[in-house]
């Protein structure tokens, strides 16, 4: 006989992910905890497998879980896509999206492109910043922000891995030995903090050539040979290089790229954006 999965337990089962437990997750999705272990319980007996275990005070997902949590998704959202595309009336409404300004300028706009010619009556706004301001606005004037993190850090689905990597202008030779000039984004921002604490670590003398304010200005700045810079590989300025170890310059830490979300189910223009950003950074989308 096949089996047949309830919707309200993948969603209960994503929600457990995404959130970092499922204290969290019934919070979000205004449940008692026992109620979601029940529900999870439910479906590891329907799928025949464990899908969390525990591992010190939290629970983690098992080999089992980990595979499935991506069918899950994929059968979410397509599931949301088809009722989504029946429905008698159109997704209306507002999109409130916080996300670094890199992203903002170069991965953006084509995921929103995707989303307005399936919801046209939708208005997206976008707002760009640092990760760690934005996070303190979700929910009073984000419903999703995109955000970088160091590795393990985020509580949100994490969308990609990015290699940070020091980068320079492509068509200029490394200032003359001595003090590296760095082009860099104010304090508190965390590319600076990894930039000055790599340098002092390896013993390498520094001083600040150039702050700006947003990730475009400070690459500019590397790309016309002010400074050197630290970025994103993904998203790095074309007129820049990247340096390494036979530069003389020490290995930074990975980040993670990061989906926040105030969980509200009833916000369809929300969720199918959800949705259409998850797909985009899906590889087998």
């Amino acid at each position: 006989m096949a089996k047949n999965i309830d919707t309200a337990l993948l969603r209960t089962f994503i929600s457990a992910i995404d959130l970092g437990g499922f204290h969290r997750a019934a919070t979000a999705v205004h449940r008692s905890q026992s109620t979601i272990s029940v529900q999870l319980r439910k479906l590891e007996e329907v799928l025949g497998v464990t899908l969390f275990k525990k591992s010190g005070r939290m629970r983690v997902l098992t080999r089992e879980g980990e595979e499935f949590a991506v069918y899950a998704r994929r059968l979410l959202s397509l599931h949301d896509q088809a009722v989504d595309a029946m429905s008698a009336s159109s997704t209306v409404g507002f999109v409130r999206i916080g996300v670094m300004d890199d992203y903002a300028s170069q991965i953006l706009p084509d995921i929103v492109a995707r989303y307005q010619e399936r919801h046209p009556a939708v208005t997206v706004e976008i707002t760009a910043g640092f990760s760690n301001f934005l996070m303190t606005r979700l929910g009073d004037d984000f419903d999703l922000v995109l955000s970088t993190h160091p590795v393990g850090m985020g509580q949100g689905l994490v969308l990609r891995h990015e290699r940070t990597l020091w980068a320079y202008a492509a068509d200029k030779p490394l200032p003359d030995a001595g003090e590296i000039p760095l082009a860099l984004l104010p304090s508190g921002n965390l590319f600076r903090q990894w930039a000055l604490r790599a340098l002092e670590s390896s013993g390498a003398s520094w001083r600040i050539a150039f702050t700006g304010s947003s990730i475009g200005t400070v690459e500019a700045a590397a790309a016309a040979g002010i400074g050197v810079t630290v970025v994103k590989e993904t998203t790095a300025n074309f007129g820049l290089r990247f340096l390494g170890a036979s530069d003389g310059f020490p290995d930074l830490p990975p980040t993670e790229i990061v989906l926040n979300r105030v969980h509200d189910g009833a916000n369809r223009a929300v969720q199918a954006m959800a949705d259409q950003i998850v797909s985009a950074f899906d590889p087998s989308s």
